[in-house]
């Protein structure tokens, strides 16, 4: 490989994207102005690091001990680690630039460790449920195989593709020609796009011309049959061979596939033990509670309607009256959650007056909270449900909106007819929530902003709402509100008991 066939893309935040060809090794990195490359970024020192040239490949090697050099987000040793065309360079944890190293001399890299990272990635599922390493370990090694330039991981939810972060709460935009990512999804089918704008008579998207894509590589992640997410690869220059390893591409897409479903097994799992133990523990003490707490209650009621008006006591005693009716609802919430929750009442009932009997105790509240109530409600609407219990599947949404805006906002209740049934949405301006937390919600005993939270409101809703046979939906971005989506079947469904 001949030097002039070397190159670094770098890619500045504030200067953009440039190009640097590397030549005579030793080639050197770092901020003194010497350097054949110069970067005065935070945390790059004066001598940084080399890249070298070693029985004729290159190898980035680092200038001082302990940096914290990474090439594909592996860290690099102190004799340096081997470099193929496409792989990324990080310099330091603090240094905004971007580096690719490039081998455009037409030649396939060499990856000895196809079967190595193949056997690492199985290892990694069998031994851990670190789903972010395996995923990790999957996007950079079908980066590395297949020459691309970019790899990202689309997980479906709905009909919708939603991009995997490596548990960063939020992100960076990621730009991909998402026609062809939602085409994999749909027919679970790899498609490949080679030499984009060369070839006369190829329809291109915006996107794809917008981002300059010259090809683009999606593999779907399936589970039997079922398509759970898609691989998505591409490159603004031609891939270094024209025909990828598809069958190791596949491989590594269908080892994500299996971390991601045990993953979801294993959360499944751990749900259904929690709430057999959420079951076991309102069984246990429910009775022993209920009636010594009613007894308190009724007396410190007693007490507080013969104190005089002035009397001190009074205001004690109102404290002790609302601390008793707070535990009163936990246990009420520990069974509703238990496995022993009666069977459904069923009647048809209009769901626009199921709301307007939330809302008409909560006046005051909305009124005090400075929160605007707006509704949109279909009287039409007429389904087969338990009253009671939609009544405390929307209390315990009303309630969340009303927590997530505590300097005001807008509260919105509205029943409309969706595709096969009905649909009631509870929307709030408030704080939202990060996919992290609307990925959790659902979980018992997790409660997320709130100091005396039992975490057990939603888990609660999910419930009533599996009863009904009726799916939830959930909307939310950080900064711009929720909205929650109960879709209620038009046929009566089976009441099916929480597992």
């Amino acid at each position: 490989m001949s030097p002039a066939a070397v190159a670094l893309e770098i890619h500045d935040p504030s200067e953009g994207t440039r190009r640097v060809a590397v030549g005579a090794a030793p080639f050197r990195i770092g901020s003194d102005p010497g350097s054949d490359l110069t970067l005065t970024d935070p945390g790059i020192f004066p001598h940084h690091a080399q890249i070298v040239l070693l029985g004729g490949a290159h190898r980035l090697v680092p200038g001082r001990p302990g940096l914290q050099l990474r090439v594909d987000g592996r860290t690099v040793p102190q004799d340096g680690a081997a470099l193929a065309d496409g792989m990324r360079i990080d310099l330091a944890p603090a240094c905004p630039v971007q580096i690719r190293f490039l081998a455009d001399d037409g030649r396939v890299p060499e990856h000895p460790d196809r079967l190595v990272t193949l056997v690492e990635v199985a290892r990694t599922i069998t031994s851990s449920l670190a789903l972010d390493e395996v995923l990790d370990r999957v996007v950079e090694g079908a980066v590395r195989f297949s020459g691309a330039q970019r790899g990202y991981l689309f997980l479906r939810e709905g009909d919708s593709l939603v991009p995997w972060r490596s548990g960063r709460e939020n992100g960076p935009i990621i730009e991909v020609s998402l026609s062809v990512a939602e085409e994999v999804a749909r027919t679970g089918m790899p498609v490949y796009r080679d030499r984009l704008g060369g070839e006369s008579g190829v329809s291109l998207t915006a996107s794809i011309v917008r981002l300059r894509l010259q090809a683009i590589l999606c593999l779907p992640l399936a589970v039997r049959q079922d398509v759970i997410g898609v691989v998505y690869l591409d490159s603004r220059r031609p891939l270094p061979q024209h025909q990828p390893d598809l069958p190791l591409l596949e491989a590594l897409a269908g080892l994500a596939a299996v971390a991601i479903q045990n993953t979801r097994l294993v959360e499944d799992r751990v749900r259904t033990e929690r709430t057999l133990v959420m079951g076991r523990m309102a069984r246990a003490i429910v009775h022993d509670l209920r009636s010594p707490l009613a007894g308190v209650r009724g007396l410190a009621d007693l007490l507080r309607e013969r104190a005089a008006e002035g009397d001190p006591a009074r205001q004690h005693l109102g404290t002790i009256i609302s601390e008793i009716d707070r535990l009163t609802a936990l246990i009420g919430d520990l069974l509703q959650f238990s496995t022993e929750a009666p069977a459904l009442v069923r009647a048809r009932i209009g769901l626009a007056d199921l709301v307007r009997q939330t809302l008409e105790p909560l006046a005051p509240r909305l009124a005090a909270a400075g929160i605007t109530l707006t509704t949109e409600l279909d009287g039409t609407a007429r389904a087969s449900v338990d009253g009671q219990r939609m009544l405390r599947l929307l209390h315990n949404l009303v309630a969340n909106a009303i927590e997530s805006m505590p300097g005001g906002g807008t509260l919105t209740l509205r029943v409309a007819r969706a595709a096969g049934g009905w649909q009631m949405g509870v929307r709030d301006t408030g704080c939202g929530m990060s996919e992290e937390v609307r990925r959790r919600v659902f979980e018992p005993f997790f409660s997320h902003g709130k100091p005396h939270g039992t975490g057990l409101g939603m888990s609660i809703v999910r419930k009533i709402a599996e009863e009904h046979g009726a799916s939830i939906r959930i909307d939310t971005a950080p900064g711009r509100g929720t909205e929650v989506v109960l879709i209620l079947p038009a046929e009566e469904a089976p009441a099916r008991r929480a597992r």
